[in-house]
Parts: C-alpha cells; structure tokens; sequence
C-alpha cells in the first residue's frame, strides 16, 4: 500500500500500486488532513509502522497534526480512520517528523519538530 501526504491538504492511500498501468487520479482511501504547515515549518510526512505491512498485523501510521493542542496522529490504514491524537502539556510545536521505533513488542512514537524538539510517547 503507498501512502502520500499530499499539499493538497490529504493524506492519499494507493492499494496495488505497482500493479496499476498507467497514471493513477484517484486514491483508494483519501483522508482529509490540514498539511498546511507554511513556509517556516517542515511538511509532514507520514510513515508507515515497520511491522504493520506483514501478514496478520493492523496497518497504522503515524502524523503530525496542525490542530491545537499539539499532537501526533495515529491512522488505521485499512480504514482510513484516526485511532488516537497523541497530545499533552509537554507538545508546544508542530511534529513534522513523525515515525515508529521499529520493535514489535511495543508501539513507541516518535515527532521532531523544525525547532529540534523531539517527542517520545509509549
């Protein structure tokens, strides 16, 4: 599955891409998502877990949010639906960077931000 944060404020998900012959105009799975981050910010990028593309695993992924207060989002992929906005008192920036650490025992995420800031949540 591809996954494409686009700056035409969606996150788009592709099915089979590689299978597909010629150019591809419509998603699967489009996602409304403000990535409007400006022109002092990084663009977000979403990120797939490591673990969740192989067999029996829920695909998730993870990315910044613009919204207020600041978080971390987590997507089913399958669905297209957020699972949880990370958030607290300690997210005061826009995490443009967001991943996964790649252990399968525990969903650890990770966000940086332009300014160097970095957030870890288990």
């Amino acid at each position: 599955m591809l996954l494409s944060t686009t700056m035409a404020d969606n996150l788009d998900l592709i099915t089979d891409g590689h299978l597909r012959s010629g150019l591809i105009k419509k998603p699967d799975k489009r996602i409304r998502h403000d990535n409007r981050t400006g022109r002092w910010l990084s663009t977000f990028m979403a990120r797939w877990h490591p673990h969740s593309l192989s067999a029996g695993n829920d695909e998730i992924f993870v990315v910044g949010s613009m919204r207020r207060p600041r978080s971390i989002e987590l997507f089913n992929g399958s669905e297209g639906e957020i699972i949880r906005a990370l958030d607290g008192e300690g997210m005061t920036a826009v995490t443009s960077r967001c991943c996964f650490h790649p252990s399968s025992e525990k969903l650890v995420v990770m966000g940086g931000s332009s300014s160097g800031r970095v957030t870890v949540a288990r």
